[in-house]
């Protein structure tokens, strides 16, 4: 996983452009939240992926793996497990012809791919370069700029990178994907970045008193994580200054429900500290 989080340190990057140029710039765009798309300029290559179903996944293998060495031995274990050695083995030489010709569909048979490499001892990399663009590394670019700004004072400038990142994780991390399970510790790793930063925003438009984008997220990190006792608080406390105790005893309510199902138990001492909360408004 370290592969895509250092992506971007391949190319020099300008702090001072902002995020969407990169993006314009770029010849392959593949995007990994949300339904996994990929484009080659205007051109959507979804249908060419769907001929071959390993061939999408062997992508999406690469773009998060760019420059990482694996063999086909490696390759077979992870998307034909269940085939014979020399059925797999085929399956394996047919999808990889198939995918660097949907990259490079005027690639003579005479010449070295430029982005799907190979080793003599049949160990593959994807080797990328500034031609292409993909959401999940901009996650990491925007999420490290945010904390960047964010350890400045920058605030405001901090918490625009934030709202970039949580719009890419809101979408999901290949929603509608068919559970591969080489894919669970990137979806944990951007769930990770994700509370991160709706906790941070929460905290900031706290700061600067901006209840509507302090409920926003909030609500955004209960979905996440509906037992975070701190979006709960957040939510409750936001009810009870617009005078709704009614509603911020249903959040409560709602929690410690989550909770005793989530965890087998609820937070005594959180539990009845909002509950307090709650009843000294309501006198």
């Amino acid at each position: 996983m370290a592969n895509i989080m250092g992506r971007n340190s391949l190319f020099a990057r300008n702090d001072s452009m902002h995020p969407r140029e990169y993006e314009h710039q770029a010849t392959y765009r593949a995007y990994l939240f949300g339904q996994f798309r990929l484009f080659c300029g205007t051109q959507l290559m979804n249908d060419l992926l769907r001929r071959r179903t390993k061939a999408g996944l062997l992508l999406q293998w690469f773009l998060l793996n760019p420059g990482k060495l694996c063999s086909a031995d490696e390759f077979i274990d992870l998307f034909w497990p269940d085939a014979s050695a020399e059925t797999a083995m085929g399956n394996f030489h047919v999808t990889m012809h198939y995918l660097r010709r949907v990259l490079e569909p005027t690639l003579d048979s005479r010449q070295e791919p430029t982005y799907i490499r190979r080793k003599l001892n049949n160990f593959y990399w994807f080797q990328m370069d500034e031609r292409w663009w993909i959401d999940a590394s901009d996650v990491q670019t925007l999420f490290e700029r945010a904390r960047t700004c964010d350890q400045r004072g920058e605030g405001q400038r901090a918490a625009f990178y934030y709202r970039k990142v949580a719009g890419y994780c809101s979408q999901g991390f290949l929603a509608g994907g068919n559970g591969e399970g080489w894919l669970r510790p990137y979806a944990r790793r951007y769930t990770y970045i994700y509370a991160q930063v709706l906790a941070r925003l929460i905290q900031i438009y706290t700061q600067e008193q901006m209840p509507e984008e302090v409920l926003e997220y909030a609500y955004q990190l209960l979905f996440l994580e509906p037992c975070h006792e701190e979006a709960t608080q957040v939510i409750i406390d936001a009810h009870l200054q617009q005078g709704n105790i009614s509603l911020a005893q249903q959040r409560l309510d709602e929690f410690r429900r989550a909770s005793q199902r989530e965890l087998g138990s609820c937070s005594q001492q959180k539990f009845h500290m909002l509950r307090e909360r709650i009843r000294a408004a309501s006198r």
